[in-house]
């Protein structure tokens, strides 16, 4: 079997302009729910009340964050209870103050940050921060443990 140099061109001009068509295939967006978390109380953010800030993560465009947080009524519980739970979105997008009445006195509170990525919601782990006394006897700081 021969091919004369006009069947090869013409079958090398197809093999060029099949590659460099675009493809239909979109590749799915990368997206990843925060995997850290601090919490600065109004001493060290000089905001009232409880500033988080999460990091990261990766978003898509149309992407939200929300923020829910578990007061805690001691330092050994771990409860997630529905009920109990106060959550938001931030217009900051990473970032939101918490007012004090949500956290109250409870010397803990747990987060689960969740990131909405198309429809998708994809949550982080929970983190847990325990209140200790700061250097300043009227102030106090927010220091996550692990669960």
């Amino acid at each position: 079997m021969t091919f004369d140099l006009k069947t090869i061109g013409a079958f090398g001009l197809l093999l060029l302009f099949t590659a460099c068509q675009p493809k239909n295939e979109q590749e799915p967006e990368a997206c990843q729910a925060p995997m850290s978390l601090i919490a600065q109380s109004n001493c060290e953010s000089g905001y009232q009340g409880t500033f988080l800030i999460a990091s990261d993560y990766k978003e898509t465009t149309e992407a939200s964050i929300l923020f829910e947080i578990f007061p805690q009524k001691d330092t050994l519980s771990n409860e997630t209870n529905v009920k109990s739970a106060w959550k938001n979105g931030s217009n900051q997008h990473d970032r939101i103050l918490i007012s004090d009445s949500v956290i109250g006195n409870s010397p803990k509170f747990l987060v689960q940050v969740s990131i909405n990525c198309s429809g998708t919601e994809l949550k982080s782990k929970y983190f847990a921060f325990v209140k200790r006394p700061a250097a300043n006897p009227a102030c106090f700081v927010w220091r996550q443990v692990n669960i």
